[in-house]
């Protein structure tokens, strides 16, 4: 089990009572709760929480509005959580960047289980998208240096490693640093 920072959002107040107990007893820490959307979704972005559970009709800004926000600014991933069968929300579910949910009456077992695995598995992703990144970078850094300088991919490459040991820095900074210095010179 995750230590991890939670928001909850339900139109209930009595679920949200509930279920924060529940999250509590299973170690997470709520955080913040709130019956509108609007107010959910500013309370997110003040406090950056590890995970956000939120109804699918909540009042103002649906679940599946606030998890696009949410997971759109990479801040976390958001829980949807509805009282129908899945089978109603799964093109939406599919949609989602993690797909997580919970079934009310929420089961104690699965609580955990979903929580940290959506957690988990937005940070891969992160981390992912990330490194991708990084590695667009470099190839466009090297691509600059192989054109400007006539150089061939292995002796472009060899160029900016050197760069990033004699400066003690990252090959991602020494990347994006080529593609500015050389940039600027265009112009």
């Amino acid at each position: 089990m995750l230590n991890l920072r939670i928001v909850l959002g339900d139109n209930d107040e009595d679920f949200i009572l509930n279920t924060s107990s529940i999250l509590n007893q299973l170690g997470y820490s709520v955080v913040a709760a709130d019956t509108s959307g609007t107010a959910l979704l500013r309370k997110i972005r003040a406090l950056n929480p590890d995970i956000v559970i939120a109804d699918v009709n909540l009042r103002g800004i649906s679940g599946f509005e606030i998890s696009d926000i949410v997971e759109g600014e990479e801040i976390c991933p958001c829980v949807i959580t509805f009282k129908n069968s899945p089978s109603e929300y799964s093109l939406k579910l599919q949609e989602k960047l993690v797909y997580a949910y919970l079934q009310k009456p929420l089961s104690y077992g699965s609580i955990e289980y979903v929580i940290d695995n959506a957690y988990i598995n937005f940070k891969r992703l992160m981390e992912y998208k990330t490194k991708l990144k990084e590695r667009k970078a470099i190839e466009k850094a090297k691509g600059i240096l192989m054109k400007k300088y006539k150089l061939s991919e292995e002796k472009a490459y060899e160029y900016m490693r050197k760069k990033s040991m004699d400066r003690g820095i990252s090959l991602y900074k020494v990347s994006l640093a080529i593609i500015d210095i050389i940039e600027k010179d265009k112009k």
